[in-house]
């Protein structure tokens, strides 16, 4: 049976009450439908109410005083929510919209729409009524908002769950056009039906003709240029299809509890476009006032910078040295301990089938209990092929095939997300489709668990690549791997500093990623977003002497896409966590946000300004006798002292520091390809401006890093797998990391 709660505001429409009341009894007389009609009555000075009264006896009408502000617009919104029904009609008293057309609009939403608008086909009204409404619907409605139909038409009717989604403050005489703006923005579909329009019944338009035509242009021009809202999934919705959200017309299911403003949804915030605003009219300004005195200051305070990551870096390297900071599991705590807990491992892929039986014999080869093993390979909809190999491949009876459905995001944490909702495990850890772990990972990570303390809820284990000498771009790139993970990381842990995590090999208690709602889906380096995190919530990450071997990228498009979303993912997660930077939590011993400017901001700002400081001394020492004089102008002495201390030790350093990490992980035929570094240097800068555009641009795309490359050089893999043999047994790196996990 169809359920319809009719919704009337009323104001001195006395003579039009019982012809209304009757003609809507006569039209769901023998009808299947349930009804009720609620008067909201605005303060009537007639005896519009007594004559409401008499009818809510025998039949199921009611009448409600307006308690909130005067207008039409507030009597509707009381109205709709009093009523009990899941249809809503909003309906005028005075019978210019026939009643007998009801049942005709609520058979479209039987059929699927969301909102059905009446138009008025035979507008009776004055010439200069017509031409205010045909100005509003041609300009304003549609041409400014897209809406082709009568908006300002007194008789709809719609769902009920739009009013309780979506929020409402209108003016007066303006609820129609924010209303169907924001139900539109909330992904409902509106259609229309044409009907015959009358003269009044009795009595006269409540409203002032030019002060309601004003306030209503007047608000069809601001609805054009405010925010549109983000409208949360009813919960019905959320338990059916997840966790999810409607922003202008678009469907986003995530998968997460977290709230969108928590995420990297938005670009800005309000309050950081208006910072970014100030700082540009500043800047402007500052120009236009003197131009010499701020770009002095604005290179100063790079090149202060530059120095500064010089004495961090070297602080963190130093600390990596002198602390031993990883947590180390020998080979006795692993045989004295014989009750392991379940573990769940995430392996997210898309489109990269090939790798697939790689992966399969790595969790093969790990050394874990097989019955607490659970092994989820989260599968994207759309991806077919993958989905058929999977299907066809004879897997262990401990992996399992979770399809994620289409959606926006289309990102790997949306698919972790949605993983997360499977995992059995008390512990789970992420793996990628290429990854090769060490066979006693998860024991290590579990006994470092129990060794870290109550703090630690992250356990983050080190990357590096088996296929390090396929070309020089693999060299290159296993090079800065290893001195980020093998160096910075524990540096960053002796200090307990944010940590960006890696994007796989980071093991979690289960229940702790609940606890920290998973992943933000649209965060394009979400496991650089979850380390910053843990950190703001008051927890640390830990780093333990385990390597996962993954495949270095050795095609230079390839590398490019993925450097590209790394350093957005990285602007994103600069911006989102600095809405609210007093969640740090800062303090003398801990300064969390000092070091996560330097971490995270500071890296990307470094990647963008290097080519500005390159062309800068480039253009001194090449043309010293023609501009020498004017580019010592912008550097007083002490920031001359330290931009060449920064130019001649720091560069010195920072690729001291690369030969350091390789010949620390074993790689000691990587040392002169060392020399090639600032080549990358520049590529990291170029991909740094793609990715702020591209963040500008389209923030939530996944450029999706290919895996399998590899395999298209077997020679190179042969070689490549040779010497990390030789590596693994000559230098003991990894204990119970066997070649035969290669």
């Amino acid at each position: 049976m169809k359920s319809i709660s009719i919704v009337i505001p009323t104001l001195n429409e006395a003579q039009n009450i019982e012809p209304l009341i009757e003609r809507l009894l006569k039209t769901f007389e023998n009808r299947d439908i349930q009804y009720e009609v609620i008067f909201i009555d605005d303060n009537s000075s007639d005896d519009t109410r007594a004559r409401i009264e008499a009818w809510t006896v025998e039949y199921p009408i009611s009448l409600y005083l307006k308690r909130g502000k005067k207008g039409k617009a507030r009597s509707l919104i009381e109205g709709f929510l009093r009523a009990q029904y899941d249809t809503i009609v909003m309906m005028d008293a005075d019978l210019q919209y026939a009643p007998e057309t009801l049942p005709a609009m609520a058979a479209k939403i039987q059929e699927g729409a969301d909102i059905v608008v009446a138009n008025r086909c035979q507008p009776i009204a004055s010439p200069r009524r017509r031409t205010i409404g045909l100005i509003f619907k041609s300009v304003f409605a549609k041409f400014l908002h897209g809406l082709d139909y009568d908006v300002l038409s007194g008789l709809k009717i719609f769902k009920k769950e739009i009013i309780e989604r979506i929020t409402l403050d209108p003016r007066p005489w303006t609820f129609d056009l924010e209303f169907l703006l924001k139900a539109r923005n909330a992904g409902y579909t509106i259609e229309s039906m044409d009907i015959e329009f009358f003269h009044r019944w009795a009595g006269k338009p409540k409203k002032r003709f030019f002060p309601s035509v004003i306030q209503i242009l007047w608000e069809a021009i601001r609805l054009k240029f405010a925010n549109a809202d983000v409208v949360p999934f009813s919960p019905e919705r959320a338990e059916r299809d997840g966790q999810g959200f409607n922003y202008k017309a678009g469907e986003y299911i995530h998968h997460s509890r977290l709230d969108h403003q928590e995420t990297a949804f938005k670009r800005l915030s309000l309050d950081q476009k208006l910072i970014f605003k100030i700082m540009v009219v500043i800047v402007i300004f500052g120009f236009a006032i003197d131009w010499h005195l701020t770009l002095v200051i604005i290179l100063s305070l790079l090149t202060a910078l530059y120095f500064v990551d010089l004495l961090f870096n070297f602080y963190l390297i130093y600390r990596s040295f002198s602390k031993a900071p990883e947590i180390k599991i020998d080979d006795e705590e692993i045989k004295q301990s014989t009750d392991w807990s379940s573990y769940t491992v995430f392996c997210p892929l898309y489109k990269e089938w090939q790798v697939l039986p790689q992966f399969v014999t790595a969790m093969s080869r790990l050394d874990y209990p097989k019955d607490k093993l659970q092994v989820l390979l989260l599968l994207e909809e759309d991806d077919e092929e993958t989905i058929q190999h999977a299907e066809s491949y004879n897997l262990p009876d401990y992996f399992q095939i979770v399809i994620v459905p289409h959606s926006l995001p289309k990102t790997k944490p949306k698919a972790l997300n949605y993983g997360l909702k499977k995992a059995r495990g008390e512990y789970s850890v992420i793996f990628d489709a290429e990854d090769i772990p060490d066979p006693l990972q998860l024991k290590k990570a579990i006994l470092a668990f129990q060794k870290a303390g109550q703090r630690t809820i992250c356990v983050q284990a080190k990357l590096n690549f088996y296929n390090p000498h396929q070309n020089l771009l693999t060299r290159v790139f296993t090079a800065e791997y290893s001195l980020w993970f093998d160096l910075v990381l524990t540096g960053l842990q002796s200090i307990h500093a944010p940590i960006p995590l890696g994007g796989t090999s980071n093991h979690f208690r289960t229940a702790d990623l609940h606890m920290l709602k998973g992943w933000d889906s649209f965060n394009v380096t979400e496991d650089a977003d979850l380390g910053i995190r843990l950190v703001k919530r008051g927890y640390r990450t830990a780093v333990i002497d385990s390597v996962t071997l993954e495949e270095a990228n050795s095609g230079l498009r390839n590398w490019f896409n993925q450097r590209i979303r790394w350093i957005k993912g990285y602007i994103q997660t600069y911006l989102s966590h600095m809405r609210s930077p007093g969640q740090f939590n800062q303090t003398w011993s801990e300064p969390h946000l000092m070091t996560f400017q330097l971490v995270v901001g500071g890296k990307v700002i470094s990647m963008m300004i290097n080519p500005i400081m390159w062309i800068i001394t480039i253009a001194y020492f090449a043309f010293r006798m023609h501009v020498g004089t004017f580019i010592e102008s912008f550097f007083p002495t002490p920031i001359l002292y330290i931009g060449i201390t920064s130019l001649l030790i720091g560069n010195f350093l920072y690729m001291y520091y690369y030969m350091i990490g390789c010949v620390k992980w074993g790689h000691h035929e990587l040392v002169k390809y060392v020399f090639l570094v600032p080549l990358y240097w520049l590529a990291m800068s170029i991909s740094a401006y793609i990715a702020l555009y591209k963040f500008i641009a389209d923030p939530h795309y996944w450029y999706k890093t290919k895996h399998g490359l590899h395999l298209e050089n077997e020679k190179a893999v042969a070689e490549s797998k040779k010497n990390i043999e030789k590596e693994l047994v000559d230098g003991d790196l990894i204990g119970n990391f066997t070649a035969n996990s290669l």
